[in-house]
């Protein structure tokens, strides 16, 4: 009677599993099969891209070391991260997102070796965006597109108390020396995915952009020259992974 009693709580207990399971399960079959048919039939529906790669300004004359612009090196290479939100019906997509560059390696700024000073930038864009799908194959798709917005190079000098400080105890104010140069920026991209899930992409891109500094290079306090101005050209090749989701 017992080991009977028992086998019904668990008949019981493994049913109200499945019912409550249940329409979690149907809710997210139902989500991918409108994700599948909005892109198949031209639907609308959003998406949300993350991307990683890297980037470079292969013209840029850079200022590392010193305020002379006799002095500067020419070109950089930094690794990329951005995010868009896109809406897309049919062959048509156009959305914003945010677009993030660092530098590799720090650069040793003028100033009393004593400091130890170091140089470093960080590039910030702000862009909306327009597509056209024009190619697709089975489950791939190619597009091209064009990008308008703004852009930040921030240029940070710090000494070694700076990044190693002395105590633990806060200080009021910032811990490095920071300069920011805002413009424009315009260009064209290229790319493709292809979708290995009902809701998910994976793809890669080609980006150009160019960049509308000031002609005029702003100067820090302590007397540092930012490191970019004028017309700046930017490639970005990288990897990209999607999110579908249907309106």
């Amino acid at each position: 009677m017992r080991s009977r009693g028992a086998a019904c709580a668990a008949a019981l207990a493994a049913l109200a599993a499945l019912l409550i399971s249940t329409p979690g399960r149907a809710d997210e079959s139902r989500a991918a099969r409108r994700a599948v048919a909005a892109r198949e039939r031209g639907f609308p529906y959003t998406m949300v891209e993350v991307s990683s790669g890297v980037m470079t300004l292969p013209g840029a004359d850079v200022c590392p070391v010193s305020v002379s612009p006799g002095a500067c090196e020419q070109g950089e290479t930094s690794v990329s991260l951005g995010i868009h939100n896109l809406y897309r019906w049919r062959d048509i997509g156009f959305g914003a997102g945010i677009f993030w560059a660092a530098t590799l390696t720090s650069d040793a700024a003028r100033g009393a070796r004593s400091l130890e000073r170091d140089h470093a930038r960080s590039y910030f864009m702000l862009d909306g965006l327009f597509r056209y799908y024009a190619l697709r194959i089975h489950s791939s798709e190619w597009w091209a597109g064009v990008t308008i917005g703004g852009v930040v190079v921030n240029d940070s000098w710090s000494v070694e108390a700076d990044r190693n400080p002395y105590s633990d105890t806060a200080y009021v104010g910032p811990r490095a020396a920071t300069i920011g140069t805002e413009g424009v920026a315009a260009g064209l991209a290229f790319g493709g995915d292809w979708a290995f899930a009902d809701n998910w992409s994976v793809g890669s891109h080609i980006r150009y952009s160019s960049w509308f500094l000031p002609e005029k290079r702003k100067v820090s306090p302590t007397g540092d020259l930012a490191s970019l101005s004028q017309r700046v050209d930017m490639f970005n090749i990288g990897v990209l992974i999607a999110y579908r989701l249907a309106l």
